[in-house]
């Protein structure tokens, strides 16, 4: 498989354990990782290695063994990080030192994170009775998991580090293609307001040879010189004028096409977007994100509508200029000329090296829009708890490490402008060295017009050179953004969507999980194995631990993720040969959290169904217990939340996500912990529209209070990933020593202590 990263050029280390030590070990490798420090904190290679038994240390630089312990005589794994490394102890026992200690700096911290995750279920495993199932041997290849999660981190950013220029450019040319009109009628008014601008100096070395001289030479009367002079005249004003329009509509055109072009770019990005799997918002920055649509697709349009047909104005000018010096006077055009691909070769290299500068500073752009992302949604955290100072410090320091890149930019631009125009000025120094002899009657004379021509061209000739280095600086910009948009849309959801897909007319609402195993990171399993059958109507709770896998079954019931190993059959069909997009809307969720969107209640309880009528949404709203304190408000069902209706109770945001659900009527609905952040009596109004809502529909409801899920028809206690028991409430607490008796026990204690 082709990868635009590779291990041993961007991490200066090797993309897999070296043969010899590989031949060292007896037993087969399950998953290996490098780290970089010794015990002294000085960079030194080393391998770990988890075999079927044991766990092996050695060194890179002579593959020697320098340690080796079997699983059983661990007795735990910790890790701790420190300012710029981490370590990983192996501990024999508690009261003793460590038996081994690794150190590592963040560039290995992914790997390593994988290797304490396994290392500890490993060591859990040999020491306990339990069967933890870790079942992940002869089902990945050590060295391609090495390489996918050394390299996880750079793929991560892979947005902020440019693409091949050249690539990218053409890829945004070919959003021009729509635009061919545009395109076309913009190139012949850059083309011909060219040539109007080249007509001027010609004409004013033609007045002075043809008229002013013979006129103060005495050849020619003021009367005929007027008379030829005029239509000259007459002639550069109408070459300004056309000149001027035709400027006008290159202008028009093209800014309006650069619009056009960033408003696709803005809808393509926009649209593939909604496409992703929850994975891939997971591991990216909201603020990343906004900026790809908003400020990249921005410098794009500068790009487009400018920077284009000024490259191709300033080549052409450039090329009718040299042209034109060397029919003048082909020795001093030639000195003007013969520099000028040295001058455009500079121009290049400065512009490869400003590309990796834009494409830094991008990435600290980045990473301020995500403070702001972060901090603005979550300001009444920040009040809460007093922390607007620190996050006034926090924002401030990524804004003094954006200003500081930028200002890499602006040295490096302000360096070499000065320069690369001295440079030119030389070169019209050297001219003017070679002209003025000649000017003064020395051998091989040069007409004073036809100087005047030659200066007058000379003073187009720095322009162009001047467009072209501007325009480099803003294509490297546009560049760095494109790649960072492409790179976006280049990346595939792992939610593949059949174009055959199965749609369901009517769904009962029957799920089963065939031997499922799912795990986020493709080594940690979430769940394991897991089996179970859910009957159309049947209200199923799920209760355990955190971490324990409850979420996970609801989202992948909702297909938000794929399963790694096993099958989901909703009425008998696998779920990945349903339409998603028609399954998802037979699907209600009622989170812990809800979320609404900035504008009317009315339009968030109809959030989905733009055609719905407000018969149905008020009826929706009377069985959520939500139109009595909707219609106490100023505008009733057409007053204005705020984003994420911030200013409505914890109680009313989830009664209007309740309504929003009954309004779509869906025939699986999963309630993740719908009840656990209000009060007594709001629980019990939204207890009551859950009673309503829950009728006639195949209902998964996660639960803390285990109080909420008495009428549920099963509930499946879920324990590290499996079902570890499943019954009615009643029957479960028969179970003294069971794992839902004891959570009920628990709970009933903690409400006696509260109670008292």
């Amino acid at each position: 498989m082709t990868d635009r990263w590779n291990i041993e050029k961007h991490l200066l280390q090797k993309n897999r354990i070296p043969q010899n030590i590989e031949e060292k070990i007896e037993e087969n490798i399950i998953i290996y990782a490098l780290f970089d420090l010794n015990e002294e904190l000085k960079y030194e290679k080393r391998w770990i290695v988890l075999t079927e038994s044991n766990v092996q240390i050695f060194k890179d630089e002579d593959s020697e063994l320098i340690f080796k312990e079997s699983y059983q005589s661990i007795s735990k794994v910790k890790n701790e990080r420190f300012t710029s490394f981490e370590t990983l102890k192996i501990l024999a026992a508690d009261d003793l030192p460590p038996v081994a200690t690794i150190f590592y700096t963040g560039k290995q911290r992914m790997m390593m994170g994988q290797i304490h995750w396994y290392l500890s279920e490993k060591v859990e495993k040999e020491n306990s009775i339990l069967d933890l199932k870790i079942d992940l041997e002869n089902e990945i290849c050590p060295h391609k998991f090495y390489q996918q999660n050394t390299l996880a981190p750079l793929r991560e950013v892979q947005a902020e580090s440019a693409g091949k220029g050249q690539s990218t450019l053409l890829r945004l040319l070919s959003y021009l293609k729509p635009y061919k009109s545009y395109v076309a009628l913009g190139a012949v008014s850059a083309v011909i307001a060219t040539a109007m601008s080249l007509i001027p100096p010609y004409l004013s070395g033609q007045l002075i040879d043809d008229l002013i001289r013979p006129f103060q030479a005495g050849t020619l009367t003021a009367e005929l010189a007027l008379k030829k002079a005029w239509p000259l005249v007459i002639m550069l004003g109408a070459t300004y004028l056309i000149r001027e329009f035709f400027i006008w509509v290159r202008l028009n055109r093209m800014s309006l096409m650069g619009e056009y072009i960033a408003q696709d770019l803005r809808r393509d990005l926009y649209n593939h977007l909604q496409e992703m799997d929850m994975d891939f918002f997971s591991k990216k920055q909201t603020g990343s994100l906004i900026s790809r649509v908003s400020s990249d697709t921005d410098r794009i349009w500068d790009f487009i509508a400018f920077g284009i047909v000024e490259v191709a104005i300033a080549t052409i000018t450039l090329t009718a200029l040299c042209i034109t010096l060397i029919s003048l006077d082909w020795k001093l055009g030639l000195v003007m000329t013969l520099p000028v691909p040295i001058l455009l070769w500079s121009i290049y290299t400065h512009g490869q090296k400003m590309k990796d500068l834009f494409t830094k500073c991008w990435r600290k752009w980045s990473d301020l829009t995500g403070i702001l992302s972060d901090t603005i949604p979550g300001m009444i955290v920040v009040k809460a708890f007093s922390q607007q100072e620190q996050e006034k410090i926090k924002f401030s320091k990524a804004n003094k490490i954006a200003l500081e890149q930028f200002e890499q930019v602006h040295h490096a631009w302000t360096r070499f402008w000065p320069a690369l125009m001295t440079t030119i000025h030389t070169i019209t120094m050297v001219t003017w060295v070679l002209a003025v002899p000649r000017l003064f009657g020395a051998s091989d004379a040069l007409s004073a017009g036809t100087f005047v021509s030659f200066l007058l061209y000379m003073t187009m000739f720095s322009g162009p050179i001047e467009v072209i280095g501007q325009m480099a600086r803003m294509m490297n910009r546009a560049i760095s953004s494109a790649h960072r948009i492409f790179e976006v849309l280049d990346t595939k959801s792992k939610i593949h969507h059949k174009k055959d897909a199965q749609k369901l007319e009517e769904i009962k609402g029957d799920i089963e999980f065939q031997n499922v195993s799912f795990s986020y990171d493709g080594l940690r399993p979430i769940l394991k194995g897991m089996n179970f059958k859910i009957q159309a109507g049947e209200m199923i709770g799920l209760v355990g631990s955190s971490g324990g896998g409850k979420s996970t079954i609801t989202k992948l019931i909702s297909r938000f993720y794929d399963v790694s190993k096993g099958e989901i059959l909703i009425d008998g069909t696998p779920l990945k040969e349903l339409d998603i997009v028609d399954y998802r809307k037979k699907v209600g969720m009622v989170l812990q959290e809800p979320y609404l969107f900035h504008g009317t209640i009315w339009e968030n309880i109809a959030y989905g169904m733009p055609e719905v009528n407000l018969k149905d949404v008020v009826e929706a709203a009377k069985v959520a217990n939500a139109h009595d304190f909707i219609m106490a408000l100023p505008n009733g069902y057409e007053t204005v939340i705020g984003e994420r209706g911030h200013n409505l109770s914890g109680g009313e945001r989830q009664r209007i996500s309740i309504a929003r659900a009954i309004l779509h009527d869906p025939k699986i609905l999963i309630l993740d912990e719908a009840t656990s952040a209000v009060d007594t009596e709001t629980e019990r109004k939204i207890q009551d529209a859950l009673d309503r809502l829950t009728q006639g529909r195949t209902v998964i409801a996660i639960a803390h209070r285990l109080s909420t899920l008495r009428q549920a028809d099963r509930i499946f206690v879920v324990n590290k990933g499996e079902i570890v028991e499943s019954g009615k409430h009643k029957n479960l607490l028969e179970i003294e020593d069971g794992h839902y008796y004891k959570l009920h026990k628990m709970q009933k204690d903690m409400n006696e202590n509260f109670a008292l």
